[in-house]
Formats: C-alpha cells, sequence, structure tokens
C-alpha cells in the first residue's frame, strides 16, 4: 500500500534529531511512498533536504508567535492536505504542534504520529496528557532513554509507543587503504589507533578525554588519537584550546586534528577504537551505530541512549564513570588485548547488522504508519 506522508522538521540547522527526519522521508520515498517534508527555508536543514532528492514544504511557519502569520499558516497547510490527500501527518518538532492537533480534528482525514528525538522536559498538564495519550495516534522515539523521560511525566499507553534507532548505510562495504591513512596522519605502523568523531563542544567531553588518552599512553604508548571534527575554522577558540590542552599535556605528538572530508567512514573502519566521551545528551548518538557499522568497537561514558547501543564485552565497552580514569581503564582493556579487540570488531558489526540497517528501520516505520 503506497501511502501519502507529511514529514515535520521545521528546524534551521543540522543534527540528529533533523537527521533522524531525513533519513525517514528519504526511506520512505525510496520504497515507492509519496513523501513531503516540512521545513524553513534557506537553512542547512533545508539544504540536506534538498540534497536527498526530497519535495519541500517552506512556505508553512509553524515557528512563529505572530497570530496572524500562525493562521495564514494553518490555513495554508489545510490547503495542502487537502489537496493532496495526506494520510500520514509525522511531525518531528513541538514547534507548532497545536496547528497539526488543530487540524486533524477540523479534517478528520489523516492520522497524526509524533517522533520524539529529544529528552527536553515535558511538562505534566492537562494539554500534553491528551496530546500523549488522546490525540496522537502513535509515538516513536528515538531511543529508549526517550520513551522512560516522557513516561516518569505521562503514563502513555503501552500499544501507542515504539522505540525506532537510527539506522546506517555504513553497513555497505567500506573500501579504503590503511597504508593510505598511515602515511596521511603519519602514524606509524605499529601503532594502535583511536578517533572521535563530531563537533567540538563541552558537552562532548573532548577535555576528558585528552586527559584519559594521556594515562593510556602510560601503558599503551603506541597508540595514536585521530580528533575528526565538523567545523571547516581552524581558528575556532573550541578547538585552539584543545591543542593547547594537548601542547601543556606534551601528547601533540600522539593526537592528529582532521577538519571536515567525505571519507569519515573509511576512517572510521580504519581506526581500532571509536570514543564517545559525551557527558550530556546522545539520544540518538549516530556517531556510535556508525563506528559500530563498519565493525570498529566503541568505548563510551553511559550518556544518553548509549548503554542501549554499546554492550561491555561485546560490541564496546561502557565506562562505568564519566572521568578520565574509567576512560583510560576501559581503553587499555580493549587496545592491550588483541583477541578481545578482534572478537569486538566482528561482534559490532554483526550486531550493527542486526539492529540497525535501513531495511529494519523501514519496515518498522512503515510498521507504526500502517497500523493507524
Amino acid at each position: 500500500m503506497s501511502l501519502t506522508i507529511l514529514i515535520g522538521s521545521n528546524v534551521h540547522w543540522w543534527n540528529a534529531e533533523a537527521a533522524y527526519a531525513a533519513i525517514t522521508a528519504e526511506l520512505l520515498q525510496k520504497a515507492g511512498h509519496r513523501v513531503f517534508v516540512l521545513t524553513r527555508p534557506n537553512t542547512l536543514n533545508a539544504k540536506h533536504l534538498q540534497q536527498r532528492g526530497l519535495t519541500l514544504i517552506t512556505d508553512v511557519d509553524l515557528n512563529t508567535y505572530n497570530p496572524l502569520r500562525l493562521y495564514q499558516s494553518y490555513q495554508r497547510l489545510k490547503k495542502f492536505l487537502r489537496e493532496h490527500g495526506v494520510q500520514i501527518v509525522n511531525p518531528h518538532r513541538s514547534e507548532g504542534f497545536f496547528i497539526y492537533i488543530l487540524l486533524k480534528f477540523s479534517l478528520k482525514t489523516f492520522k497524526l504520529i509524533r517522533t520524539r528525538g529529544t529528552t527536553r522536559t515535558v511538562r505534566n498538564n492537562w494539554f500534553n496528557r491528551k496530546i500523549y495519550c488522546d490525540w496522537v495516534d502513535a509515538h516513536i522515539f528515538a531511543g529508549q532513554i526517550v520513551l522512560e523521560r516522557v513516561s516518569r511525566v505521562i503514563l502513555l499507553p503501552h500499544h501507542k509507543t515504539h522505540v525506532i534507532y537510527y539506522p546506517t548505510d555504513a553497513l555497505l562495504p567500506v573500501s579504503f587503504q590503511p597504508h593510505q591513512y598511515y602515511q596521511e596522519f603519519q602514524i606509524p605502523p605499529e601503532c594502535k589507533t583511536m578517533a572521535i568523531v563530531g563537533r567540538i563542544s563541552p558537552v562532548k567531553g573532548h577535555d576528558l578525554l585528552l586527559a584519559g588518552f594521556r594515562k593510556l599512553l602510560e601503558n599503551c604508548p603506541k597508540t595514536v588519537l585521530l580528533i575528526l571534527y565538523k567545523h571547516p575554522d581552524p581558528q575556532r577558540p573550541e578547538l585552539r584550546a584543545l591543542q593547547e590542552q594537548c601542547r601543556n599535556m606534551q601528547i601533540e605528538q600522539q593526537v592528529r586534528f582532521i577538519g571536515p572530508r567525505q571519507d569519515i567512514q573509511a576512517i572510521m573502519k580504519f581506526v581500532d577504537v571509536g570514543v564517545v566521551s559525551s557527558i550530556d545528551s546522545e539520544v540518538i548518538c549516530r556517531v556510535a551505530v556508525e563506528f559500530l557499522s563498519v565493525g570498529t568497537p566503541v568505548v563510551a561514558f553511559p550518556t544518553g541512549c548509549l548503554p542501549e547501543i554499546i554492550h561491555s564485552n561485546i560490541n564496546g565497552m561502557l565506562t562505568k564513570n564519566q572521568d578520565s580514569d574509567s576512560l583510560a581503564v576501559a581503553l587499555e582493556k580493549i587496545l592491550s588485548n588483541p583477541e578481545l579487540l578482534h572478537q569486538l570488531s566482528e561482534n559490532a558489526h554483526q550486531k550493527a547488522q542486526d539492529r540497525f540497517s535501513q531495511a529494519l528501520f523501514l519496515e518498522k516505520t512503515l510498521n507504526v504508519f500502517e497500523s493507524v
């Protein structure tokens, strides 16, 4: 059965929550469904959505507080839903959500499914209880932790709740030549390698990682850390502060800072261990899933959804605490034991195939859509 679906992703930035909406829309469209994405015009999110070949709606502003503009948006969206026969409306953001509620009762032609990929606090009031329990037909949560945090406030109907993890396309073969990276990054062949991937921000715990890495080098001196960062500007103060920290710790010879590039998945496959040292957030954690998908075990703090993704001694290692000592202990346990490292690598890829494939994501999502 082919469906006509509207995905709501009305944000201006590009983060894990926006990526979750984008991959949902893209996979549904590839599966033969008619998909539209409501987003904000001239934004980074809109750019990424366009690159995926998706049809965008950008003239409906659900982020405004202007009553007149909200009324105009209501009328435009109402007309659009009618003309295109939309059957499923799937907002991924809370901004302007009451507009969807009003349209559901006004038109009575579509089902409303809310996808939540954030642990922002939910208030326990009459309006939210009606939304979550009565007015929304189903809820999709990007992780068990998201569901649990909402459930602490509002008792959700069990049959309406579904946990669907972010998928990855890294399960496809990733080709690379190891000697290329040994040479490019000036890594001696006898060295073990580890990497952290993502934006440089205090919440990502880079300072704790560097402190843990220095302790690791005491027992595993032949180890190199790759810090792959998103920001194209090498003069950003956060990046300069990390580089200064490396110099002060006298570990700059073992650390490589690598700016934005197109072969991130190949580098993730090249390294022996991936690290996620985030001290907060990580509700979706695409990076951990992508490391596992290319067969690279992950050492991580027990933050956000990471305990759901990383299983100690199976596909990686969770630290006991969010501190540099715990990180160093976990990394040393893996890097100093070749047999364990090999087993974790094999498990990482297999478990990722079982849990995070795009086919499984699409199947679960369609099961929710079709069930309503």
